[in-house]
């Protein structure tokens, strides 16, 4: 009986492992920016680039098998791509201007900003680096707000009240809900896949923190505790069923 029960609590502890949901994010822990791998609940640290470089502005593939981000490590701003694990790192953008903000396509593509020609323009390129263009010239980079995966609510940050607040609203931005409501600075939100919780930055400790909450303002967990800051959080993909 003492081994069915041991049993037992091993496989509900691996259940609960395979049920974290994990994020990257930006940490200058070792005195310049990079990019962490964590879970939920702060647990499996992993460090996925060790340039002297900065690198940050993570973005998930589609699938959570890649990672898309902003290096200084040629000089200027560049878009990189690596695997999950870190490795297979890859330059996309190879320009000598600035590149910015890579997100990805439903289909793997991935898009950015860049000032190459001397202007903003919004370009595509694949994850492989192939098939480069220019999608839209003059382009005017939009406040940070971020979309729950139905498209029913809006995540967003505002310093209306004096200092920075995360807000969540909905579709039409009416009915605007103060979720964090904390007299220091919160900001940079962001979804989980499945729309129950919500990632974002706050410097209620001293120093810039990664904490979750819940759209309804409940269930405030602080996920990483260190003296140096954390930020630019993203939920990994859950995997397809």
């Amino acid at each position: 009986m003492r081994v069915s029960a041991l049993l037992v609590l091993v496989i509900a502890s691996i259940l609960c492992a395979q049920q974290l949901e994990q994020l990257v994010y930006v940490s200058v822990f070792n005195g310049n920016e990079d990019i962490y791998l964590i879970n939920e609940d702060g647990t499996g640290i992993k460090q996925l680039t060790d340039n002297p470089a900065n690198d940050w502005s993570p973005e998930w593939s589609p699938d959570g098998s890649k990672i898309a981000f902003i290096s200084e490590r040629d000089g200027n701003p560049e878009i990189y791509i690596m695997n999950a694990d870190g490795t297979g790192l890859k330059n996309l953008s190879n320009s000598d201007g600035n590149d910015w903000d890579p997100r990805w396509t439903k289909n793997g593509k991935i898009v950015f900003l860049s000032d190459r020609n001397r202007y903003w323009e919004l370009f595509i390129v694949n994850p492989d680096g192939t098939e480069l263009k220019s999608l839209l010239s003059n382009w005017v980079p939009e406040e940070h707000m971020c979309w729950s995966p139905d498209g029913s609510k809006i995540a967003e940050e505002s310093d209306a009240t004096g200092n920075w607040e995360i807000y969540v609203s909905d579709s039409k931005r009416k009915s605007m809900k103060n979720i964090t409501n904390h007299p220091a600075d919160d900001y940079d939100p962001c979804w989980n896949r499945a729309g129950t919780k919500i990632a974002f930055v706050s410097d209620r400790d001293g120093d810039q923190e990664i904490f979750i909450i819940k759209p309804d303002g409940t269930g405030l967990k602080q996920v990483t505790h260190n003296h140096t800051d954390d930020h630019s959080p993203q939920w990994r993909p859950l995997p397809s069923k």
